[in-house]
């Protein structure tokens, strides 16, 4: 996740990562075994019962993309929908000497499905290859990290330009709840006040990302439905929703359509299935989840 959740402008961040991943496996009592896959490499049966381990412990994360909401919507993976997980992933190695992965294009107009720092992160991805692209047509060459620093509009003016100059329009990312109920700030506590302080914090996060990553924000709409066209994604219709008391509810018979030329689904990852550990939907099938053990294991 350090290497490839991260986009590339997060060069820092990554490296200050690394330093605490290469002090705590120097431990001389860590025994670090790498490029070994649990349930490919070696199988459950093997850590718990032959190699006379004290407990295993899965730290594995979730890496799988969680599917959009709508029922086969998956086969338009690779026309006109794509998934967070490998466009960031692509998006941090295309540039790599001997690349051999996809290519993506990333249209203007290109909606992002979330509501989380992962999806404001693929937002940025998205407008900044856009944007990337539209000023080296011009003539002006801008590196990521800029963009990231500087933001949009002060890069453009920078160069004499603005956005409707050069013709931009950016990507729009839809939440299923409101700006204030994003999870990209946590509560310091379960009172009103540090309730309220965190929805403040949330709105003035993301008012800052619209305002100096050119992103366009819908709340409260779920996808329910997927429109195509020519065997392609061509948007989606979404499902109006609204918060009372607290809870989400769905506003029934209140829809609308947003086409967009690219879908990016950043709606969370999930675990990835391993052989021998019991799952139960899509999370694995905890016994205790304060604990974290796993049912019908010892």
């Amino acid at each position: 996740k350090i290497e490839d959740g991260l986009p590339r402008w997060h060069r820092k961040l990554r490296e200050a990562e690394y330093a605490k991943i290469d002090a705590a496996l120097a431990h001389p009592r860590v025994f670090f075994v790498p490029r070994t896959k649990l349930g490919r490499d070696v199988s459950l049966g093997t850590l718990r019962d032959e190699l006379g381990l004290s407990a295993v412990v899965l730290a594995n994360g979730a890496w799988r993309d969680r599917p959009l909401p709508i029922e086969g919507i998956d086969r338009f993976v690779g026309r006109g929908l794509l998934y967070q997980n490998p466009f960031v992933h692509w998006f941090n190695h295309y540039e790599d000497p001997g690349y051999d992965g996809p290519r993506i294009e990333c249209p203007d107009g290109a909606l992002v499905v979330g509501g989380g720092l992962a999806s404001i992160d693929v937002a940025k991805i998205l407008n900044f290859e856009v944007v990337g692209r539209l000023l080296r047509e011009r003539g002006v060459g801008v590196d990521m990290e800029e963009l990231d620093t500087r933001g949009i509009p002060e890069t453009l003016e920078k160069h004499g330009l603005s956005a409707e100059a050069i013709g931009f329009r950016g990507c729009t990312l839809v939440y299923r709840r409101r700006m204030e109920d994003m999870p990209i700030a946590a509560a310091k506590g379960s009172d009103a006040s540090a309730i309220a302080k965190a929805e403040a914090a949330r709105v003035k996060i993301m008012t800052r990302v619209q305002n100096k990553y050119l992103v366009r924000f819908v709340g409260l709409a779920s996808p329910v439905e997927a429109i195509e066209s020519d065997g392609r994604l061509a948007g989606l219709v979404f499902q109006k929703n609204a918060v009372r008391d607290g809870k989400l509810v769905s506003l029934e018979g209140e829809t609308f359509e947003i086409r967009a030329p690219l879908v990016v689904g950043s709606i969370g990852s999930i675990p990835e299935p391993i052989p021998g550990i019991p799952t139960r939907g899509e999370l694995y099938d905890f016994d205790d989840w304060e604990r974290g053990t796993l049912r019908g294991l010892e």
